[in-house]
């Protein structure tokens, strides 16, 4: 089953906000965020918490990433939460207080608003006109610690690199639900798999390999949809490898083709890849940024001195 509305998942597991770019919720003694999505479903997020929560603030919010569009949001819920603690990597701790990070993410939130105010059949009534704002990292992640939010529902915090560099995926042993942001790609509403290795194919395979040997129910990816079922978790996980291989064969097949032009490169694997995808889709120009980082990390790791690409 996969589930691409906002509302209960199941038990204590919400999906609120824009699907889109959405937000999780564990409902416990201590309840958890997961994921801050774009600045302009702020309000969205802060009305579904309260609905969900009546008269309880969150505790904690939990960031896989430093990606404009999942920490779009946070100084928003800081605001309407002041108590509520963002627990993300020292990595991303480090990422979020450099200038010219904080610009770029300020820019892609702008520009994902004008694309979605520009998308025909999109409900933009309950998005904000709020600009990025910078904010603090309270409690910094380290792999395999534990958070307990009581009554036996446990956080474990794995470190999944490779779609970025400070990239954390985060369990919930009891429930068997993981929350993984990017570290497996995304299935698309299209049925379609993508991968989305940005720092590293090598770490990111070995952190798809690690997702898999888990016991997982319930697969929260970081945009479009819910994963529910162990055997249909199992198979995006294997389809996720596949298409992470593919994708670097032919890369490899395009820059032999293109004699090593890695924008020659960029261009052909956007025309086979992104334009014939049909609705809604990532914007193009945080697209072409993630796809120039993928095309030049296999051009850098096709020319290394050993030659050995697995």
């Amino acid at each position: 089953m996969y589930i691409t509305s906002t509302g209960k998942i199941r038990n204590n597991l919400y999906m609120l906000g824009h699907s889109g770019y959405p937000m999780f919720l564990v409902d416990a003694p201590k309840p958890a965020l997961f994921e801050a999505g774009a600045c302009f479903t702020g309000k969205m997020y802060v009305e579904d918490i309260n609905s969900t929560l009546p008269g309880r603030p969150p505790s904690f919010l939990f960031l896989t990433h430093a990606h404009w569009d999942h920490c779009g949001a946070v100084a928003h819920l800081k605001e309407a939460f002041p108590t509520l603690q963002v627990a993300a990597s020292s990595m991303a701790a480090d990422i979020l207080r450099r200038p010219n990070a904080l610009a770029l993410i300020r820019k892609l939130n702008d520009d994902a608003r004008t694309y979605m105010d520009s998308f025909p059949g999109i409900d933009t009534s309950l998005f904000i006109d709020e600009t990025f704002q910078p904010f603090e990292v309270d409690i910094e992640l380290e792999d395999s610690s534990v958070i307990d939010l009581g009554n036996g529902t446990t956080v474990e915090i794995l470190a999944t690199p490779g779609h970025t560099r400070d990239h954390h995926s985060f369990y919930l042993p009891r429930e068997k639900v993981m929350i993984a942001g990017e570290a497996a790609g995304l299935l698309l509403n299209t049925g379609e798999v993508t991968t989305e290795f940005l720092f590293d194919y090598d770490a990111y395979l070995l952190s798809l390999q690690k997702l898999a040997q888990l016991p997982i129910e319930v697969f929260c990816q970081g945009h479009n949809l819910v994963i529910i079922g162990e055997e249909k978790i199992k198979t995006f996980l294997e389809r996720s490898i596949q298409e992470t291989i593919d994708f670097k064969d032919r890369a490899l097949e395009l820059l032999d083709e293109e004699d090593g032009s890695v924008e020659q490169v960029i261009q052909r694997v956007k025309a086979e890849r992104y334009d014939p995808i049909q609705g809604l889709k990532q914007p193009v120009v945080p697209y072409m940024i993630n796809l120039t980082a993928k095309i030049n990390h296999l051009a850098a790791r096709k020319n290394q001195p050993s030659g050995a690409v697995t």
